[in-house]
């Protein structure tokens, strides 16, 4: 059976790609195992372990190249990459009232529109089954488009609703961070670690711990709305607060 040796796993005949990996899969295991026993046999003794599979030897090379490039990027960013886009309740809420205006007012035009036609007011230039056809579907997309609206104003309220709370518990845990950490607070706790950070790795890992403690102390699931949070607090603490120089 077509075996995938990066994944360990076996395939049904004509399958000739892992769906896994995409790799091109090799005739079978046992083939792929003697292949492997063959080079083993020939390697010389100062060679690295790794060299002895051709897969194996395809990551390591791909490791390499990233280091290079990562090297070859410059300094690191100083902030790590978010893990989603954090969607709050009140954007969201500022989302629905402006697409229920767009519906409102592409429905309302539809509609006007259809009217005029109707009691002809507007003479289109087509008649028959043609000319009914076109003012129903214009009819029927100024309808739709109103009723949509409609609908999306009405969850408003909840949305709404639940924006306030959201931003009353945004502004708890907030409150509760800044209350038990300071700025140099954290530097403190940072450079115990390893006094020589400075610079833009410092901020990097001052964001990092504001996350871990964020984390730890509220058991927060939602790894975007850690990295809102901890925007928030880092900037409180750190861009609103005079600058300091701990010893």
């Amino acid at each position: 059976m077509p075996y995938c040796p990066k994944c360990d796993m076996e395939f049904i005949d004509g399958i000739t790609t892992c769906s896994d990996c995409g790799g091109v899969l090799v005739e079978s295991q046992e083939a792929y195992e003697a292949e492997l026993k063959e080079r083993r046999n020939h390697l010389p003794a100062d060679e690295p372990e790794y060299m002895e599979d051709p897969f194996l030897q395809e990551d390591a090379c791909e490791a390499s190249s990233v280091s290079a490039d990562t090297e070859n990027a410059g300094p690191s960013r100083t902030r790590p990459a978010a893990a989603g886009v954090y969607l709050s309740s009140r954007q969201r809420c500022e989302d629905l009232r402006s697409s229920s205006s767009a519906f409102l007012l592409v429905g309302g035009a539809a509609f006007v529109f259809a009217a005029v036609c109707w009691f002809g007011i507007i003479k289109l230039p087509m008649t028959g089954g043609s000319k009914l056809f076109f003012q129903s579907v214009i009819t029927l997309l100024g309808i739709i488009c109103l009723f949509i609206s409609f609908r999306t104003r009405s969850s408003i309220a909840a949305v709404e609703k639940q924006a306030e709370e959201e931003e009353q518990c945004t502004q708890a845990l907030i409150e509760w961070f800044t209350s038990s950490w300071t700025g140099a607070k954290l530097d403190e706790e940072l450079r115990a670690e390893d006094p020589s950070l400075d610079g833009e790795e410092l901020e990097l890992k001052r964001f990092e711990l504001i996350q871990d403690h964020l984390v730890t102390g509220q058991d927060l699931p939602n790894q975007a709305y850690v990295d809102f949070l901890s925007e928030e607090i880092y900037h409180r603490l750190y861009e609103d607060a005079p600058k300091s120089n701990p010893s």
